[in-house]
């Protein structure tokens, strides 16, 4: 289980990680061990996971029980969660991110409770009655291109990778995201 003091530095290396800084890695575990702990970070993402469910069915005035929706979208986090560690895992040596392959993956789990932050944001002031649907739609979309940033600078940073080749790595992750919530959506 993760303790409260690997949360707050973990989220702390996170969080310079979002800020371009190095030397959040050195904030994570990047260990055997501390890779598979990172992991359970999901454990983190389900609170958000379940506010932003609970905003988009209110500004959308859905009216499923929240627990089916909930449930719903388990299968989709999970997935999203493990692919493409797995398909990255396969294509490593290939790719030439190896040595760096347990670095990236760890910064990737720990990134993504700040990132799912970064996106509730509008959903949730949508949701709140704060904000109208084309302002929520603006703020979306601005918050996806930080959350794009993000994913690079950490794929850049943890993977030490050539700019193109972390393009197209966000953009891999990014598509398995999209083919998995096209299959359970």
């Amino acid at each position: 289980m993760l303790t409260v003091s690997e949360i707050v530095r973990s989220l702390n290396g996170a969080w310079l990680l979002f800020l371009g800084r190095r030397e959040g890695l050195d904030l994570l575990d990047r260990s055997a061990e501390g890779f598979w702990r990172s992991f359970a970070v999901i454990l983190l993402l389900l609170p958000l996971n379940a506010v932003t469910i609970l905003a988009v069915a209110r500004s959308q005035g859905v009216d499923k029980p929240f627990n089916e929706m909930f449930l719903e979208g388990l299968p989709v986090l999970a997935l999203d969660w493990v692919a493409f560690p797995i398909v990255l895992a396969f294509a490593a040596g290939m790719l030439g991110v190896k040595r760096t392959y347990t670095s990236y993956i760890v910064a990737r789990n720990w990134m993504a409770p700040v990132a799912a932050a970064i996106l509730a944001i509008p959903v949730i002031l949508q949701g709140a009655g704060w904000i109208g649907p084309t302002t929520s739609i603006l703020l979306s979309l601005i918050s996806m291109g930080l959350v794009l940033r993000y994913h690079y600078l950490v794929v850049r940073l943890a993977l030490e990778t050539t700019v193109g080749l972390s393009i197209g790595l966000v953009v891999v992750d990014l598509l398995l995201t999209l083919v998995f919530v096209g299959l359970f959506s």
